[in-house]
């Protein structure tokens, strides 16, 4: 019986320790197969799924199966979005440029291929230094370039726009020809100007061929004779004025920039104004870059036409100077009647004072520019009257 026993005991050990055998053989069998289809996800293979089980593992097997099929959903979403991103930059006439962290170009639209001389398929891999655009990649430097390229000689504004992929950064490089929007803000002016001189002309010559056809018909008054030629020197000196301001404009030459303090300028220059009250607001002030003459010129307008404006109401003319580092901001501020509704402004020859010639704004508005600063003309909020704010970079 204990023999008996023994061989019943012995064969229940080895059919469990078979079975455990067996258990752990497809334990391990899941195990590899779960970290087969994790290291799959992880490269990317999204098609790999596990076969169905019981128990724990198979649960574990129904998550990764899931995860595969969420993120195969994403990848192909991803590539609708990339399809319809490139289509809709493809449309686009701006070269757009993709640089990627090791400097070389990883795309770009047609416009791009364009621009550069080449299908935009054939971008890829290339360096911008061959290609002419290495220096567009500075997020330092300036945004116009005149670079020559295949698809034009510009000149071209480039934008900058940095982002990160896949935890590396890379610059997307977006360039417009301004060539085109230059040569109509070239025919605005052109237009503009050919209707100032249109209309000065005809103001001029109008008076003097009807003075001349009436000395024709009188020409033995002497009376009428000097009136009329007096009318006609009038009016021909009136006319080469206005031509030779034109001619003054033109020439204006760069500004020769020395250091400068605008307190005192802008102290001397109100001084000069007599007819109405100056009201200053000027704190000390550090010497900055710019051509006093070119500066005192522009101011000297501003501050004639405040004080135009602010004698026909019987008002006064604020001036204030502030220092708003970078900047350095001028108000020149008058209490007369504002501005007129009109954008001709600064158009050369517009003016709405009797006598006025239509270039002092407009000259202004070149110094100012020409030193980096803008000039901006606008009606008071506050009450009648008219502002200049001028910024100058401090």
């Amino acid at each position: 019986m204990i023999g008996v026993a023994a061989l019943i005991s012995g064969a229940l050990m080895i059919g469990t320790a078979g079975g455990y055998a067996l258990a752990r053989r497809r334990a391990d069998r899941g195990y590899r197969q779960l970290a087969a289809l994790l290291l799959g996800l992880r490269d990317g293979d999204y098609t790999l799924r596990a076969i169905a089980a019981r128990g724990a593992l198979g649960a574990a097997f129904a998550a990764v199966n899931a995860l595969a099929d969420a993120l195969m959903g994403t990848r192909r979403a991803g590539i609708e979005s990339d399809a319809l991103l490139g289509k809709l930059l493809g449309a686009v006439d701006l070269a757009i440029i993709v640089i990627g962290p090791r400097g070389t170009i990883i795309g770009g639209n047609d416009a791009a291929g364009t621009l550069l001389g080449t299908d935009a398929e054939f971008l890829t891999g290339l360096h911008p230094e061959p290609l002419g655009i290495a220096p567009w990649l500075d997020p330092n430097g300036p945004t116009r370039f005149d670079t020559a390229l295949p698809g034009g000689t510009g000149p071209w504004h480039v934008r900058r726009v940095r982002f990160r992929r896949g935890g590396r950064d890379h610059l997307v490089l977006v360039a417009s020809d301004l060539s085109r929007a230059l040569r109509d803000e070239e025919r605005r002016v052109w237009r503009g100007l050919i209707r100032v001189l249109s209309h000065e002309t005809g103001n001029s010559l109008g008076p003097i061929q009807a003075t001349a056809e009436a000395l024709q018909r009188h020409a033995a008054d002497p009376r009428q004779m000097r009136d009329g030629l007096a009318l006609i020197e009038r009016r021909t000196r009136s006319l080469a004025g206005f031509i030779r301001r034109y001619a003054d404009l033109a020439r204006l030459p760069p500004p020769m920039p020395e250091p400068a303090a605008l307190g005192p300028l802008l102290h001397r220059i109100a001084a000069l104004e007599t007819r109405v009250p100056i009201r200053t607001a000027i704190g000390p002030t550090n010497e900055t870059m710019l051509d006093p003459a070119q500066i005192e010129q522009a101011l000297i307008n501003l501050i004639r036409n405040a004080a135009d404006a602010a004698l026909e109401a019987g008002g006064a003319v604020d001036i204030t100077l502030e220092i708003a580092a970078p900047h350095i901001r001028i108000a020149i501020i008058d209490e007369g009647r504002g501005l007129p509704q009109t954008e001709n402004l600064f158009v050369p020859g517009f003016t709405t004072k009797p006598g006025g010639s239509g270039i002092g704004l407009v000259l202004a508005r070149e110094i100012i520019e020409a030193h980096g600063g803008t000039l901006h003309l606008s009606n008071r909020p506050d009450r009648p009257g008219a502002q200049a704010l001028i910024t100058l970079p401090g």
